[in-house]
């Protein structure tokens, strides 16, 4: 007797997607003293300004790991093409715009991003916009200039336990400002504190506080800005943003006593990694360890990019028995947290230094 079936589904809980428009290089509002535009996006130099929309997406179920966006701009409900003057789209979620906006006028600059859910086929829409406008001021107003500005990719692989500094240069229409006489300087982190009191990567202040040192060791994808002040008004800012890079790798891994030979006493093992710019120094971009597996056991038995294990140090009747290296790639360093009383604070040691820990990634 057949029986009336029941149909099988599966639920999911609906993603959670979220976003933002972020501007760097330069502010939305232009001024224009009826001769020149401040700054000028299309002017030589020009001073063009990168939006970036943002995207971050989370699975509740933890099935999803990784998310793929399509991102369209428009510019007043008009799309945003490689065709359109002023305009210039950068990579899968950014525009560029190299125009000047009319005076006294304003456009409205909207991103439009789709990500496919793969386990529903349901298409998630997330949209966010901005306004750039133009101000017509006869008096040329304040423009700060960053010495490393926008989006700076520094080689993760290679130079990232060094310092580099970023100096404010303020102008007042195309003069260069060099009395700062009631003029102050600060330099604030993402969540809008001082970044050297707040920030492991803020190492000092210098040159009036128009000078900042800023230490690859501690920085990842961190946005920093600079405001110049005149008592209770701000005159001008900007952003700069430092963003490990990591090229995609090409690892060797060499033990030549391998297969073992009667009166081998050491296998040397060796890692070798290279990128598309060549040969990487593995021990101050990776972690290895050498790992044994003995049956339904592991464990390490070296470590570093270059290691002599000796051979009496391994049990050679065990079943399944074989060697590889565990490879960490090292990333920024993270300051140590705790929770007390409900917040998260700094640990730190007798002296008031601020306690750290490497982090890794695959």
């Amino acid at each position: 007797m057949k029986l009336s079936g029941h149909k099988i589904e599966t639920e999911y809980t609906p993603l959670v997607m979220s976003g933002n428009l972020v501007v760097t290089g330069g502010p939305v509002v232009q001024f224009y003293d009826g001769t020149s535009y401040t700054p000028n996006r299309a002017g030589s130099p020009a001073t063009p300004i990168l939006i970036t929309h943002e995207l971050s997406a989370f699975d509740p179920d933890g099935i999803l790991s990784e998310f793929s966006f399509s991102t369209l701009f428009y510019e007043n409900d008009t799309l945003i093409t490689s065709s359109t003057s002023g305009y210039t789209l950068v990579g899968s979620n950014a525009v560029r715009v190299g125009k000047n906006i009319p005076a006294g006028t304003s456009v409205v600059i909207k991103a439009v991003s789709e990500m496919l859910d793969s386990r529903t086929g349901k298409i998630y829409t997330r949209e966010d916009s901005t306004f750039l406008r133009t101000i017509l001021k006869t008096e040329s107003p304040y423009q700060l200039n960053l010495s490393q500005r926008g989006a700076i990719y520094f080689d993760g692989y290679r130079n990232p336990n060094v310092t580099t500094t970023v100096t404010a240069t303020l102008k007042k229409g195309q003069d260069t400002i060099t009395d700062f006489t009631g003029i102050t300087f600060k330099w604030l982190n993402s969540e809008g504190v001082d970044a050297v009191e707040n920030e492991l990567y803020a190492d000092a202040y210098s040159n009036g506080n128009r000078t900042l040192t800023v230490d690859k060791t501690y920085i990842d994808h961190e946005l920093i800005r600079c405001e110049a002040w005149k008592g209770s008004e701000l005159l001008a800012y900007d952003t700069v943003t430092f963003v490990r890079k990591f090229n995609s790798v090409r690892v060797d891994v060499r033990i030549p006593e391998l297969p073992i030979k009667a009166g081998t006493t050491s296998l040397n093992c060796s890692v070798l990694i290279t990128d598309m710019l060549g040969n990487i120094d593995v021990d101050s971009a990776f972690l290895v360890e050498w790992i044994v597996s003995e049956g339904s056991s592991e464990r390490v038995v070296g470590s570093e990019a270059n290691a002599s294990i000796p051979v009496s140090s391994i049990n050679l009747k065990a079943a399944n028995l074989s060697i590889y290296p565990d490879i960490k790639r090292r990333e920024a360093f993270a300051a140590l947290t705790d929770m007390q009383a409900g917040e998260e604070v700094l640990l730190t040691d007798d002296n008031d230094n601020v306690l750290t820990t490497e982090t890794f990634g695959n």
